[in-house]
């Protein structure tokens, strides 16, 4: 889904369609904050019922909203090189806001976003992160927040960690 809609007959469409969703034990992400505020972001989780926010760099700018996200189960699906390709942050920002996530402790992860047009995968966005400061203990701590964060039933998503804990020698706390 696009940024999420102000214009209220489409919003309430769009509001029934993912509280439908919801009744049905269907996943939602939505795309909300990325180029839009962090009111965006609230509006996701609030009346959207997201389980995960698309992007959302947008939040940081909500000292509440921020807040809320920090201390809430949601999860942010985050791709670097995309945000600086579309503007959604620009070049000239000495901080990207997932440096910020990191540093707080927010619940996110990192995927690619249509590497045809940005032109890298999940290696590259890995290599920016290296050079934004990100070092492999934090690239661990993304790679399980994305697994645990994932939509999978739950006896398969406990065998992804625990292959992610095998990978990193992290031992099992069962």
């Amino acid at each position: 889904m696009s940024e999420v809609s102000m214009d209220p007959a489409h919003l309430q469409a769009e509001i029934e369609l993912f509280e439908e969703a919801e009744r049905r034990g269907i996943h939602r992400t939505v795309h909300a904050g990325e180029a839009g505020p962090a009111s965006n972001v609230a509006l996701a989780i609030d009346k959207l019922r997201a389980e995960r926010i698309g992007h959302g760099y947008r939040v940081v700018g909500d000292a509440a909203v921020y807040r809320r996200c920090l201390e809430g189960p949601w999860h942010f699906e985050c791709c670097p090189t995309s945000s600086f390709v579309t503007g959604a942050v620009p070049l000239t920002d000495t901080k990207h806001p997932i440096q910020r996530f990191c540093e707080d402790g927010l619940n996110f992860s990192i995927s690619e976003d249509c590497p045809t047009v940005v032109q890298t995968g999940l290696d590259g966005e890995y290599a920016l992160l290296r050079r934004m400061g990100f070092n492999e203990a934090n690239l661990a701590r993304i790679n399980f927040n994305a697994a645990q964060a994932a939509f999978l039933p739950e006896t398969e998503k406990k065998k992804l960690v625990d292959k992610l804990r095998a990978a990193y020698g992290v031992p099992k706390t069962d």
